[in-house]
């Protein structure tokens, strides 16, 4: 029997190398060449499938907000311009525009789910294998970048070089707190669905507690949290029904899980007592006032998104590897843009949501302001593509169903 390439095999492989985008320590964060390569072959194979037609207002926004971060460089020569970056936010929102111009968002959360069931599953074996039994994984090798050492695979992350082993599921990005936020935004788009993805009943409760299991595994507070919130959103999204009346249900199960663990493991507990004694609160803290008070030196352009100098900056304040990406993000650009970009992203979920009651967009959002202000992900490719319009799904204009555009 002949296989024959189709239009969902290429979008399936490309929404794969954007997810590997999005934070992958292995591609995206030291191979960034390839990564960079990864994502121009995934617009050249979407264009060759698609044959798409790019939106004028997707265009217009795509190019305004482009400007507005080269001109946040631009007006602080004095800190140079680092062309790589600008290289990757080209790449990350070219692949953003062309995969808008080719499929909906409801498959694209689709896929995207899809990919993420996959890695969740990976993840929890290697996390057993490599961290709980201490047994060598395929391909486990260590790396050094220019700022930290990693022992990794191209699938996994065991520890960094002074956290050997995490003891926590870090999955393939760079840490548990980056794990979690994938994570908890498949979760979300799976309870979200109202046909279950095309699941059978009982695969799609499998497919929610395998989700659940690997974000508790993340062991990350911000993750415990998100997780709440996730469950909760979920929740509100309509009245009614019987598919509404399960979520619900699946919803309280699932919170009535989290608070058992958090009771178990007091992972959220801890950091909350412990804020004042230093750690990972304490760290990400300074991060969060630090990076505020750089952006407030600068209030209308900040020191430059493309600047060559983010890290002797930040040294200058104590702080060296920013945690928060709104507060970072607040510290290139100044006051003005992070609160029009905010606005934009909200209207975005507001739009790709739109039928949804108001309880659910906001909490979506919450979602979203969470993992931003918690890991360096503002410019994330999952976030970028809550901004802008993408084509209606098939399947919501036949159905008249929830999740798509507004026309």
């Amino acid at each position: 029997m002949k296989f024959r390439i189709t239009k969902n095999h290429v979008d399936a492989l490309c929404v794969l190398i954007g997810v590997l985008g999005m934070g992958s320590l292995y591609f995206q964060v030291l191979r960034m060449p390839l990564m960079a390569a990864m994502l121009i072959a995934s617009i050249l194979l979407l264009t060759r499938a698609h044959h798409p037609k790019i939106s004028a207002q997707n265009v217009r926004l795509t190019l305004l907000l482009t400007a507005a971060l080269l001109l946040t460089s631009f007006v602080n020569p004095q800190n140079g311009i680092h062309i790589n970056d600008i290289v990757i936010w080209l790449c990350n929102i070219g692949y953003v525009l062309v995969l808008q111009s080719c499929i909906g968002y409801r498959t694209y959360m689709r896929l995207y789910t899809k990919v993420m069931l996959a890695e969740a599953v990976i993840s929890l074996i290697s996390f057993v294998i490599g961290d709980l039994l201490s047994l060598p994984l395929p391909l486990l090798h260590y790396e050094v970048s220019s700022v930290n050492g990693f022992y990794l695979t191209p699938y996994f992350t065991l520890g960094w070089l002074n956290i050997p082993v995490f003891h926590r599921n870090a999955g393939m990005f760079n840490e548990p707190g980056s794990h979690q936020i994938f994570l908890n935004f498949a979760l979300l788009f799976l309870m979200s669905d109202e046909t279950r993805m095309g699941m059978s009943k009982k695969k799609y409760c499998w497919a929610i507690a395998l989700l659940i299991v690997t974000i508790l595994s993340t062991l990350s507070t911000t993750g415990f949290i998100c997780l709440g919130v996730v469950l909760l959103t979920v929740a509100f999204r309509k009245k009614g029904g019987k598919m509404a009346r399960s979520i619900k249900m699946a919803a309280f199960v699932g919170l009535i899980l989290l608070f058992v663990i958090e009771s178990a493991t007091g992972v959220v507990e801890r950091k909350i007592v412990g804020r004042n004694s230093g750690g990972s609160f304490y760290t990400r803290w300074n991060d969060t006032i630090s990076g505020f008070e750089i952006g407030l030196e600068s209030p209308i352009a900040g020191q430059g998104v493309f600047s060559e100098r983010k890290a002797e900056i930040l040294l200058e304040h104590r702080v060296q590897n920013i945690s928060n990406g709104f507060a970072a993000f607040v510290m290139d650009t100044g006051l003005i843009l992070p609160a029009v970009w905010l606005w934009l992203t909200y209207r975005g979920i507001r739009t790709k949501f739109a039928k949804a009651r108001l309880l659910y967009v906001l909490g979506v959002f919450l979602l979203y302001f969470l993992c931003i202000n918690t890991e360096g992900v503002f410019l994330n490719i999952l976030f970028l593509g809550l901004l802008g319009k993408w084509q209606p799904d098939a399947a919501q204009e036949q159905t008249g169903e929830t999740g798509g555009e507004e026309s």
